[in-house]
């Protein structure tokens, strides 16, 4: 029983720190990410974007509003360990350049 207790502690610390290891991550990269910069630059900073929403298309996991006026796509890149807790965007105008960038995440 010790064991099974153990295995679980170990579990769940091995679980947190490496969901907090992935947050922190991608926390720099996105912090890296400035207004003006190409879709390329937001994609190697924060790999391949798990969601791609369009105009009028709202990814409702995390925000309220959908991408609109002058964002033409908002990537989004999931802390997948987080599960739907966090998440980070970045929008896109028509010429495929960061107009706006947010950090999603729940209490």
């Amino acid at each position: 029983m010790k064991i099974v207790v153990l295995l679980l502690v170990c579990g769940a610390v091995i679980y947190l720190a490496t969901c907090s290891g992935l947050s922190a991550s991608k926390s720099h990269a996105f912090e890296v990410i400035k207004h003006g910069d190409s879709r390329e630059a937001v994609v190697d900073a924060l790999g391949v974007p798990d969601v791609r929403e369009l105009p009028g298309k709202l990814f409702a996991r995390y925000a309220s509003k959908p991408c609109e006026g002058s964002c033409k796509e908002r990537l989004w890149f999931e802390n997948k360990l987080s599960l739907g807790i966090e998440a980070w965007s970045v929008e896109l105008d028509q010429d495929d350049h960061v107009i706006d960038k947010a950090h999603w995440h729940s209490p």
